[in-house]
């Protein structure tokens, strides 16, 4: 079962966070609890739940006040004795304002804290696509094969925002580079150039919106919809993806209310949204 926005937005607004972790993101309970002082003041810590020795712990305000910056830097320093690896959740006593830190550590560079402010008047949408990124499936489970280095790659991967939206660029730039050499039919260089951006905006568009769960309520809809098409009509196939299945999704598929498309699309690409006549046109 894939991470459930749905269910992950109300725990994450009532401030369930052992429930949110546990039953929404697969980790496992831990009960472990630690008072910590830093300037002058005491600060108790619960943990959340664990994962392969990963932990989340949460840190209440009893005077409606979250640490400042220096203050959070000493308590993750001293959180450091007891839990290396982890992820800490300051809020105030009701959990209506929180700030997710995590903390960056490599040998020869100083500390750098990561942090995303959370209100319960928003949606979470930004907080829960990197929570997602903390998601433990069945599947993994049963392969033995996580260990905390996995968990630690994931909260920095979900956090180090800096870090993740260079590597995105570099990455995209890289796979734009190697798609321009299977394009073939369009001779002139700029059209090339044009026509890759596009459909790899495209794809990221899909991609992000399958995410959220939008696309036939399936997470990973363009990955499956692929190997749907392979175990049709065979692998290495992708013209015919393409043309059946991505022109139609891009062009009838969001272009199209429900009532107005084929009857044979709706078996194709299942239930996805209308989006204001065309999108992609």
């Amino acid at each position: 079962m894939p991470f459930d926005f749905h269910r992950a937005r109300p725990l994450l607004q009532q401030g369930d966070f052992t429930k949110l972790f546990i039953e929404e993101l697969g980790w496992e309970p831990c009960r472990q609890k630690l008072t910590l002082r830093a300037s002058e003041s005491n600060y108790d810590f619960t943990a959340v739940a664990e994962k392969r020795g990963f932990t989340t712990w949460l840190c209440a305000s009893v005077d409606g006040r979250l640490p400042d910056h220096t203050t959070r830097l000493k308590l993750d320093r001293a959180l450091t004795q007891t839990s290396f690896e982890h992820l800490i959740v300051f809020t105030t006593h009701d959990c209506a304002q929180q700030s997710w830190t995590w903390v960056r550590r490599e040998p020869g560079r100083p500390l750098s804290v990561r942090t995303h402010e959370f209100n319960r008047s928003q949606p979470g949408d930004s907080l829960l696509q990197k929570l997602q990124i903390l998601y433990v499936s069945l599947e993994e489970e049963e392969k033995g094969d996580l260990f905390i280095s996995e968990m630690a790659g994931r909260a920095r991967a979900a956090f180090d925002i800096e870090r993740v939206t260079k590597a995105f660029y570099r990455d995209f730039d890289t796979h734009r580079k190697a798609f321009l050499n299977f394009i073939e039919g369009i001779v002139d260089v700029a059209d090339r150039e044009w026509y890759a951006s596009v459909m790899l905006n495209r794809l990221m568009f899909v991609y992000f919106i399958q995410r959220k769960g939008f696309l036939d309520a399936d997470s990973d809809y363009l990955r499956n919809r692929l190997q749907r098409c392979q175990q049709e009509n065979g692998k290495d196939k992708f013209y015919t993806f393409y043309r059946y299945f991505l022109l139609r999704l891009f062009h009838e598929g969001f272009g199209k209310r429900r009532k107005d498309r084929a009857p044979d699309l709706e078996k194709l690409l299942g239930n996805i949204p209308y989006l204001n006549g065309g999108l992609f046109a």
